[in-house]
């Protein structure tokens, strides 16, 4: 039968590690319930408290890191993260006023006093205090970015781009369906959406037929069908009576285009993806039938490759006026916030907010703002273009505030724009920022380049990372966002060669990578896939080793 240990019994036994390790430490308080000791462990100061009533010990790391009150949001967002993913230390916070800043503790309970024991969590507090040091340093880096003093909140909405764009890296396969996704409310013209996602410019439209499976219905009216609504096809009933009562339909639109006298044809297939109490969900793929082979549409042009896009759509059960009232309510709130001083207490995109003057202009920026928050990127797209382009015209006025505004709604539209699979159009916003220095805005023009086939994009990164050679030294340790960063850019070029059939520069690049932690998981996929190329292309790929293969860029490696 086991007994618990005795308060004198757990106090000898930790005096006798103490002393085994050569520890110097005091005893600051001892009496019937409580002893409390400071003591030194390879250069570290810690506390334990041994109480009466309990068979173990308590140790305090008391100060394994310091912070300014500016980051107390961040402090106790990673103190909650820590304590979620940690189960042997227990991470806290105190606010030393006089100072004016933070410290950030940590403890653990041993009930086995034993010297391989507490030298093993000592020595582990050393490693977690180092580890807490490098993601904290790390998130207060990104926060830079920011004006905000919510920065818990800030941090969390940049990871959740950073893992975006990480997710726009596309990785090669011989068969590929991407699937872009949008969601929206209220009406949506067909017209609308196909000029923003699959243009027919030029385009002269017969007719178009809807198939359900209540019978097929046929439009000849042109402007019918441009303002036929794609939201409510499977829908009956607006608002809270709104429900699905149909599984799917299929459009056909009959049309001519340009020179080309034959008629062609677009299929929009509209299926449905359930319901909750706020939202009724279907999917819309677009489909273009390949065009003739002509002298005007040779079999490498792109009219002459199937192209398909998809993209989840909402009709939300709420109204107009109800979305007003929301918008009337925050746009105030952060103009009388920014108005009284009251800044501290508001998120960037609320600051921005409330120094927009123009009701329209706000609505715009507001509901763009969060389309964009929850990933709704069709719909964000018709409400940041409005903003860009109100904005656009004064831009040579504009103070700081308003270019930065400008700026981030192009980042947004170049971001939506790549989600929806059409990296052509997001590079028209993109290209607007390719040398402000943002990390992030500079990943997704990689992104746009390289998922678009530009060859920019060789002449553009060889730029970035010759622009990072200058500002680390080669014995310099590089900060890991801008290691991550570089790697990312190394990736996309690999990517690109494949891309441009240089077999060989991008089999270098990613062989390189195959011992680098961050890096091997991608580049065993893309080796498999080059190999695959090879075997499929057989003499086709004979310019293998050929000196008079051109290179389209320096062969790559790692910075240093």
């Amino acid at each position: 039968m086991l007994f618990r240990k005795k308060y004198n019994s757990v106090k000898a036994d930790f005096e006798q590690f103490l002393k085994a390790n050569n520890c110097t430490y005091t005893i600051d308080k001892e009496d019937n319930d409580t002893t409390i000791f400071n003591f030194e462990f390879q250069a570290g100061h810690f506390v334990a408290a041994i109480r009466k009533q309990d068979d173990c010990v308590e140790v305090t790391y008391p100060c394994i890191a310091t912070a300014t009150m500016l980051h107390l949001p961040l402090v106790r967002s990673k103190c909650n993260d820590r304590n979620n993913s940690n189960i042997l230390f227990k991470y806290s916070y105190s606010i030393d006023k006089e100072e004016g800043e933070i410290n950030v503790h940590m403890s653990f309970f041993n009930n086995q006093v034993n010297n391989e024991n507490m030298v093993h969590q000592l020595k582990a507090a050393f490693h977690f205090q180092r580890e807490w040091q490098r993601d904290f340093d790390e998130a207060v880096s990104i926060s830079k970015d920011y004006e905000s003093a919510d920065l818990e909140s800030e941090i969390y909405k940049h990871q959740r781009e950073m893992f975006m764009l990480r997710r726009l890296e596309l990785r090669h396969q011989l068969d590929s369906n991407a699937a872009a996704i949008a969601t929206g409310t209220g009406t949506l013209p067909l017209w609308q959406m196909l000029d923003t996602v699959a243009p027919l410019p030029a385009a002269r439209l017969l007719f178009m037929t809807v198939n359900t499976v209540n019978g097929q219905q046929r439009i000849e009216d042109e402007q019918e069908i441009r303002n036929f609504n794609l939201r409510n096809v499977l829908v009956e009933g607006e608002g809270k009576q709104a429900r699905l009562t149909r599984d799917y339909a299929v459009l056909d639109l009959h049309y001519k285009q340009g020179l080309d006298e034959k008629p062609m044809m677009t299929t929009i297939t509209i299926t449905a993806e359930g319901e909750d109490d706020h939202s009724i969900y279907s999917r819309i793929t677009v489909t273009h039938v390949p065009r003739n082979a002509s002298r005007l549409n040779s079999m490498s042009n792109e009219g002459r490759q199937p192209h398909s896009i998809s993209m989840l759509i909402a009709l939300d059960r709420s109204d107009d006026k109800q979305r007003q009232q929301e918008f009337d309510y925050m746009w105030t709130d952060a103009q009388l916030k920014a108005r009284n001083g009251e800044k501290d207490s508001l998120t960037d995109d609320q600051l921005l907010l409330g120094q927009v003057t123009v009701a329209d202009t706000a609505y715009n920026m507001y509901w763009g703002v969060q389309m964009f928050n929850s990933g709704r990127y069709y719909e964000a797209i018709l409400y940041l273009e409005n903003l860009f382009n109100s904005y656009r015209s004064d831009f040579f006025e504009m103070g700081s505030e308003g270019k930065r505004l400008f700026m981030e709604a192009a980042y947004k539209l170049g971001f939506c724009y790549n989600e929806l699979g059409l990296p052509k159009q997001a590079f028209y916003y993109l290209d607007l920022m390719a040398s402000d220095g943002n990390i992030r805005h500079t990943m997704e023009l990689v992104n746009s380049m390289a998922n678009s086939k530009d060859l920019r994009l060789f002449s553009y990164t060889e730029g970035v990372m010759d622009e990072v050679r200058r500002n680390f030294d080669d014995n310099e340790e590089m900060p890991e966002n801008i290691r991550d960063f570089i790697n990312f850019i190394r990736r996309r070029r690999g990517y690109a060669y494949i891309d441009f059939n240089q077999l060989d520069q991008a089999e270098k690049i990613f062989t390189q990578m195959l011992d680098e932690e961050d890096n091997a998981d991608y580049a065993i996929n893309e080796l498999a896939y080059i190999k695959r190329l090879r075997q499929l292309r057989g003499e086709e790929i004979s310019t293998k080793g050929d000196n008079n293969t051109p290179e389209v860029g320096p062969t790559d490696a790692p910075p240093f």
